[in-house]
């Protein structure tokens, strides 16, 4: 065989393993990312695709996404949340633990607002219902009544509409570019909602009895004096969730050019 000629083979292998090579790739970008319907940054309707593609998310976020590290959030463990309000006729600061949340997967996106060159989304979403159990610890005063008290809590949580403000930015890493959370506004409503506690310090006693029948008399009014500081504490929690996949995810696989 003349050198041209194996010259010309050779080049062809080259071409034919070039090309296996690239449909690997794909194949396994697909295979990586299945649970992402990707959108186009020059869509006309971009802000339709990101909403669905966050509605098609729904049944991979409830089994986990184990290869990023992002776990279920039906049942959504949280380990502790702590907030602290110093204004109002409610001044206390309350810590959770345990905490054990279910129905965040029956969630509706109902509005999404994005604005890609600056990586802002806007989102809006309801859920039907939200039930929530674990541990607490409250000190301060509700009223002119001190509040000091530690047990187990349930709180109900029916027609929760909820406003997410994503602010995001772009980083290189090992030539890709990736989205991080800089940072996350969260704003929501409840219609109706439904809090019991019970003290297992104080319990049995007359001073334990009636704490417990003041704070579930007055969950509601509780409920939205501590408002502001359960946004900034559950937004800080979803940062962490939604960071833990964005940075292991590049933008391209996401938003195509």
């Amino acid at each position: 065989m003349s050198h041209l000629r194996r010259g010309v083979l050779h080049f062809v292998l080259c071409c034919i393993l070039v090309i296996v090579e690239a449909e690997n790739v794909v194949e396994t970008t697909k295979s990586a990312y299945n649970f992402i319907l990707p959108c186009s940054r020059t869509d006309p309707q971009l802000n339709a695709c990101i909403k669905n593609s966050f509605q098609h998310l729904r049944p991979y976020l409830v089994n986990g996404l184990t290869d990023l590290n992002v776990p279920s959030i039906d049942p959504m463990l949280i380990p502790y949340m702590g907030m602290e309000n110093g204004n109002g006729p409610v001044r206390v600061k309350a810590a959770f633990t345990n905490i054990t949340a279910i129905g965040a997967s029956n969630y509706t996106i109902t509005k999404i607002r994005a604005d890609i060159p600056k990586l802002r989304i806007d989102m809006g979403l309801t859920l039907p219902r939200v039930e929530i159990t674990g541990k607490y610890e409250v000190n301060g005063n509700v009223l002119l009544f001190p509040v000091r008290s530690r047990g187990d809590f349930w709180a109900a949580f029916s027609d929760v509409s909820a406003i997410g403000r994503i602010y995001g930015k772009e980083v290189s890493r090992d030539g890709a570019d990736y989205m991080i959370i800089e940072k996350l506004l969260i704003d929501f409503k409840l219609q109706k909602s439904r809090f019991k506690v019970k003290d297992t310090v104080n319990h049995g006693n007359i001073i334990g009895e009636a704490m417990n029948q003041f704070l579930n008399n007055n969950a509601n009014e509780i409920i939205d004096e501590m408002k502001p500081a359960a946004a900034v504490s559950i937004a800080k929690h979803f940062k962490g969730f939604l960071n833990s996949a964005f940075t292991k995810i590049p933008i391209d696989a996401w938003l195509k050019p």
